[in-house]
């Protein structure tokens, strides 16, 4: 064998292979900095628009659009005897919702956040890890969750802890089993999503922008049914949620008979 002419071939290949790998980096440093260069672009557009069209933003918009599917949901219910068990509950199903009282009501230790709140009714619920706080649609009487899937929020799937004077007096909750459709493929812009409402003045002058959020959604309220990815937008309390692969506003949920 000719020791000489295979160290030349082995010296060219690891070369070349070190030229590939160097122009794949380079490659991925030019498409984050291009990537940046178009979120910071879209960015101050949008913040300029808003402000001609006399529309407040007092929110941050995700800078991220990430590759998301479409989703299957299917309601299967949560069988109220598992619960019943437990002392002080009274579980019922009302329609694709669980209904929870508590008798008596459970009294909320230490500092009441979110997340400390679900900690704390916890053993009285089931799935209580895949459930995420909306802190936009909160009050002092009501806390809501929605359900998370690859760590995105379902805005079909709410869990409702109702409470009064430091205790939690029950809950309401809708649990899906979720599974994905297709592949998936990158979304649209937050500020692409805002730019639509407004154009279709859906957003209108001297109205505040509150949140901006991705998430899952879908128009019909029933046992099985596909989640289109979306972004929400709330508005001046009103919120609207924008298909994140065309664009276009989905309906509000359509109850199945």
């Amino acid at each position: 064998m000719d020791w000489s002419k295979t160290k030349t071939i082995l010296i060219w290949a690891f070369l070349l292979l070190d030229l590939f790998l160097g122009y794949q980096v380079y490659v991925t440093r030019i498409n984050f900095w291009n990537d940046r260069d178009v979120a910071q672009g879209d960015r101050w557009d949008m913040e300029m628009y808003l402000k001609q069209q006399n529309i407040a933003l007092v929110t941050d918009v995700p800078q991220e659009t990430p590759e998301m599917s479409y989703l299957n949901a299917e309601y299967v219910g949560i069988n109220p005897m598992s619960l019943q068990a437990m002392p002080g509950m009274t579980a019922t199903m009302e329609k694709m919702s669980l209904a929870v009282k508590l008798d008596p009501p459970l009294q909320i230790r230490g500092q009441i956040t979110p997340a400390e709140l679900l900690r704390q009714i916890g053993p009285r619920l089931l799935y209580a890890d895949q459930y995420t706080a909306d802190m936009y649609q909160s009050n002092q009487g009501r806390l809501l969750y929605w359900q998370v899937y690859d760590k995105m929020p379902v805005f079909v799937a709410p869990l409702e802890v109702y409470l009064q004077n430091g205790s939690i007096l029950g809950y309401r909750q809708t649990y899906f089993h979720i599974r994905k459709q297709e592949r998936g493929r990158q979304v649209i812009s937050g500020y692409t999503a805002l730019r639509s409402l407004v154009d279709k003045q859906i957003i209108e002058p001297g109205e505040r922008i509150e949140s901006v959020s991705l998430g899952y959604y879908g128009s019909y309220d029933a046992d099985i049914q596909a989640l289109a990815p979306v972004w929400r937008v709330i508005h001046d309390g009103k919120q609207h949620f924008v298909n994140a692969f065309t664009g276009a506003l989905e309906r509000p949920m359509v109850t199945q008979r």
